[in-house]
């Protein structure tokens, strides 16, 4: 531990406060490999996918609902393309939660735009390799009024997981998280974070209701988004810095303790 000790004084009166540097911190080498990684990944799902093709599956025709779990088949529906286009637009929200951020001082926006860089770019290649891995057909596939577009792109295939839904929660809980850490007193935490994931949660149900996901790809999207939005930030936190700062009439005694 490092202590800076930094004295001056002019007895006319005194009081004290409370300061907190930044909650979070960039460091060379830390956001270098989140980056890189966020890019590796994201790289990866582009090359494999569309260079590559692998596991571009054909469309086989309508399914067979009975060979659904029975959880994912009672939620099941067929596509309804306007609740499509909807959760596009409740997913472009929800990743745009995080401008709330701007609130903080000018100083921070380069730590938070770099955090959530590579939040999204961690949960856009997972998320991506995990459609490939898995290629799980969609439950409107198991319907006959079924877009063709997509099945002639091989779309039909990408249920698992709901990237919708992953990214939706990464920008959810990286807004919420660190807004939480910027402003502990702020009233406008909870309005924060029940928009933030309301919006969230109306992608994620927008997609099971429009025939895109099945219930547990819109969880597993959930959980995946939500843990890389929270570790992320929380990864930054290990630079948190504060003090005690006491300031004597018009010189100042100041303690100043940095971890």
């Amino acid at each position: 531990m490092r202590k800076i000790l930094v004295l001056s004084f002019l007895p006319i009166f005194v009081f004290a406060r409370i300061f907190a540097q930044s909650p979070f911190g960039l460091e060379k080498k830390r956001d270098i490999a989140l980056l890189g990684t966020g890019i590796v990944l994201s790289g990866a799902d582009l090359v494999l996918d569309n260079v590559l093709e692998v596991n571009r599956q054909e469309f086989g025709g309508i399914g067979d609902k009975s060979g659904v779990n029975r959880l994912d088949r009672f939620f099941m529906r067929p596509y309804w393309q306007t609740g499509d286009t909807i959760s596009d637009c409740t997913l472009a929200l929800s990743m745009l939660t995080p401008a709330a951020l701007l609130a903080a001082e000018k100083s921070e926006w380069k730590t938070s735009a770099v955090m959530y860089a590579e939040t999204l770019l961690i949960a856009n290649g997972v998320k991506e390799l995990l459609k490939l891995a898995v290629n799980r057909n969609r439950p409107y596939t198991y319907y006959e009024d079924y877009p063709e577009s997509a099945a002639e792109s091989g779309d039909f295939a990408n249920s698992f997981p709901s990237g919708h839904s992953t990214m939706a929660f990464a920008g959810a809980t990286f807004a919420t998280y660190t807004f939480f850490k910027y402003f502990p007193e702020s009233a406008w935490r909870i309005p924060v974070a029940a928009g933030s994931f309301s919006l969230a949660i109306s992608t994620a149900a927008l997609r099971v209701r429009s025939g895109k996901h099945f219930l547990t790809d819109v969880a597993t999207g959930a959980l995946l988004g939500g843990s890389i939005g929270f570790l992320v930030p929380w990864l930054h936190t290990f630079n948190e810095k504060g003090g005690v700062q006491v300031n004597a009439g018009a010189g100042e005694l100041s303690f100043r303790f940095q971890l």
